[in-house]
């Protein structure tokens, strides 16, 4: 059996669609599909019901789906056990895009200053559902989320790291000089996003909402996947976005963007680092926590401020 292809059965399955499956697994939906069909071929039998707005697994697609499951566990158990007779350690660690792109090279090159020897770090950028999902089907040995929505991290541990700003940002020149602006200053201006359904989009959702009006309202938005060329679009002066501050401090702090707050927007959306409940860090793992609370000038939760 083909692994790829079962994790591609599940991915379907649990989203409901081809195409939701596809951005998961961050292939073409003409991928997915040819993925299952070769299961159906294989199998002889139909595995996914394609009839209704939503995919559901057959009778037949509920039995491997079950039995593709306890592989993937198998096949995750053995290849943590290969990592066991290997002499260095591995960290897997997941967080969303704003805190990869702004603070995770300065802490990845201050941790591998004295770990490189004897430890391997994986990192993964994941939005907020699916860094949970992750840590909690153990693929993640921590996570680092911002969020807008109110998420139950009740099942696991979670210490808070200073908020997240969002903010408007645009050109000097452009013509919006003001720090605090009306949304309807913003509504006429071409909008870049990351794409849609992306952390920031949902933020900006949200913030409208609350003033009573909808993000649909920004009628010219251009989604774009690539968060570097959204920010040269924007230094180049055509067009505004909403955007981490974090991600575009240096550009902030030299002048080649401003940034604007509407009123009425509520701008920090929470940031936490996750861990499972029965996790226990390692020496690595604690001296990797520990430089990321060091980062944000943060003395650590007590829990992790002894490595061994």
């Amino acid at each position: 059996m083909d692994l790829v292809n079962l994790k591609t059965l599940i991915e379907s399955a649990e989203c409901g669609s081809f195409s939701k499956a596809a951005e998961r697994l961050f292939v073409t939906q003409s991928a997915v599909s040819r993925r299952i069909k070769i299961l159906e071929d294989h199998y002889g039998h139909l595995l996914l019901d394609r009839s209704g707005p939503v995919l559901t697994p057959t009778t037949a697609g509920e039995l491997l789906i079950d039995k593709a499951r306890q592989l993937l566990r198998l096949e995750q158990d053995f290849v943590q056990e290969l990592q066991a007779l290997r002499q260095k350690k591995k960290i897997s660690f997941c967080c969303t895009t704003p805190f990869g792109v702004s603070y995770l090279p300065d802490i990845f090159t201050s941790f591998m200053a004295t770990k490189a020897q004897d430890t391997e770090l994986e990192f993964v950028f994941e939005m907020p559902e699916a860094a949970l999902k992750g840590l909690r089907e153990k693929l993640f040995d921590l996570v680092l989320i911002e969020y807008c929505e109110d998420l139950n991290l009740q099942e696991f541990d979670s210490y808070p790291l200073p908020d997240d700003e969002m903010v408007f940002v645009s050109a000097p020149g452009y013509g919006i000089d003001a720090p605090l602006v009306e949304v309807d200053t913003l509504l006429s201006q071409r909008l870049y996003c990351k794409k849609s359904g992306c952390c920031a989009r949902r933020f900006l959702e949200k913030s409208m909402q609350t003033l009573g009006r909808d993000a649909a309202e920004f009628s010219n938005t251009v989604f774009f996947d690539d968060i570097p060329f959204i920010i040269r679009a924007v230094m180049a002066g055509n067009g505004i976005t909403f955007i981490s501050r974090s991600v575009v401090a240096s550009a902030l702090e030299s002048g080649e963007l401003i940034a604007h707050q509407v009123q009425g927007f509520d701008t920090s959306r929470p940031r936490r680092l996750v861990l499972r409940r029965d996790c226990s860090p390692d020496p690595a793992l604690l001296d990797f926590i520990q430089g990321i609370f060091r980062h944000f000038s943060l003395n650590p939760p007590s829990q992790f401020s002894t490595a061994a």
